[in-house]
């Protein structure tokens, strides 16, 4: 087995490290590391430095990484963001697993896309990916963020959108004022990509939806990442205790 490593800023809590080596017990403690920084060159720097053999990447690299990549995957450049590089007969290639990981949360909790109207809060790396995702798995997806540009509406329809659609996928913060007048019903489904924010989990509670935290989206991505980085199958059991899933 390779050398591994998650690069991002801040990354030093990440449950990446501990979910590897739980996924492959059979790994020495330094198979798989923390590589934090602010700048993505520098921290690509270290990657090389180090003779790494594949990186999973998180927030603020997702986009500043496909620079380096010498291989683009499709997933990755239709979402404009990478959350996996793999360095494969010297050439390092660009996935996106994160499309992968938002399909199988809905999947997996008994949901299949495909027909369903879906929005997407946030359209940073994340929100890209799980827009992408969707769109691939046969939804009719719609999209709203801070920063309105062509294509992209603003926060305040998501209270309109949210009425016309079934699944929502959130990937910024709400605080309980806001959370609240979403407009959330018991006919949605919410993939939440945060693990610990409690606002939108409670408004959804509320509303009687179903709620899905981000650790169902970091189980599934890592499932499909990990296979990629390593060519073996993880132990997904104890993955799924860990995350308590």
């Amino acid at each position: 087995m390779g050398r591994y490593a998650i690069i991002g800023n801040p990354v030093k809590t990440s449950k990446s490290p501990r979910l590897f080596r739980i996924a492959y017990p059979q790994t020495s403690g330094d198979t798989y590391s923390i590589l934090e920084g602010s700048d993505a060159v520098k921290c690509w720097e270290k990657v090389l430095e180090m003779d790494l053999d594949g990186v999973n990447v998180t927030m603020p690299f997702k986009k500043d990484l496909l620079e380096v990549a010498d291989v683009i995957t499709p997933g990755a450049a239709k979402a404009n963001a990478t959350n996996l590089m793999v360095r494969q007969n010297d050439l390092w290639i660009a996935y996106n697993t994160d499309i992968y990981g938002v399909v199988q949360s809905f999947k997996g909790s008994g949901i299949d896309p495909a027909g369903k109207k879906a929005l997407v809060i946030g359209a940073g790396g994340a929100g890209r990916a799980a827009f992408v995702g969707l769109e691939q798995a046969g939804a009719t997806v719609y999209m709203a963020n801070r920063t309105v540009r062509e294509g992209l509406h603003s926060l305040s329809h998501v209270p309109w959108l949210v009425r016309q659609c079934d699944l929502i996928v959130n990937t910024i913060p709400w605080d309980s004022s806001t959370a609240g007048c979403l407009g959330l019903e018991q006919k949605h489904t919410v993939l939440d990509a945060s693990y610990t924010l409690k606002p939108l989990q409670d408004a959804t509670t509320v509303a009687g939806a179903k709620y899905l935290n981000g650790y169902h989206w970091l189980y599934h991505q890592a499932v499909e990442g990990f296979m990629i980085l390593t060519g073996l199958v993880p132990d997904r059991n104890a993955m799924r205790r860990f995350l308590n899933l």
